[in-house]
């Protein structure tokens, strides 16, 4: 995606349908969530992670945890980007400072 969009108070952001279900991020499922290289990454959840988990919503929709939207310096209207990696089977999140 180009286009940025601002994070919510409650930190919920809307995964694109196209990109859910290619990596299997289907409402009602776990995905987990780490940071790394100043990104949030989300993919499925594996059984023996520990990292951040979180289920899907039913519209699309995944909390970002207030500790790693506090580690990437993402605050309430902060821009941010969604992108994919094909290689690492996920969707990224990355914020740039205006």
């Amino acid at each position: 995606m180009d286009k940025s969009k601002a994070f919510s108070k409650s930190g919920t952001i809307t995964l694109p349908t196209k990109w859910r279900q290619r990596f299997g991020l289907l409402p009602g499922k776990l995905a987990e969530l780490f940071y790394q290289n100043n990104s949030i990454y989300i993919k499925p959840a594996e059984k023996e992670s520990t990292h951040n988990k979180r289920y899907i919503s039913e519209k699309g929709t995944i909390h970002i945890p207030q500790e790693l939207r506090r580690e990437m310096g993402i605050t309430y209207q902060s821009p941010y980007f969604l992108h994919v990696n094909e290689d690492e089977h996920c969707i990224v999140i990355t914020h740039e400072d205006e």
